[in-house]
């Protein structure tokens, strides 16, 4: 699952949402849907950018992978594929 950081970035600059969206010329609507929730189902990159560019952050700080049951149930699938291809 990847988690989106973005109020923890906000917080630690002392900035709004507000300001960002001054900031990064992307609406705030979309801001406060993306500051709203951990997760999403997509995400804009074009919007990722100019929210990056405008908090002076590296991609890696606003969203972050953590491993979830799907993931690892994916991971389990993957190896045991790759076992079975090497028998072959």
């Amino acid at each position: 699952m990847i988690l989106i950081k973005l109020n923890e970035i906000l917080e630690r600059e002392e900035k709004s949402l507000y300001w960002l969206s001054t900031a990064s010329g992307v609406s705030y609507v979309s801001l406060w849907k993306l500051s709203k929730k951990q997760t999403q189902k997509s995400i804009n990159l074009d919007m990722l950018s100019r929210v990056c560019s405008a908090l002076n952050c590296e991609i890696q700080e606003i969203l972050v992978y953590v491993e979830d049951e799907e993931d690892s149930a994916i991971k389990n699938l993957v190896k045991s594929k790759g076992r079975k291809e090497k028998r072959d």
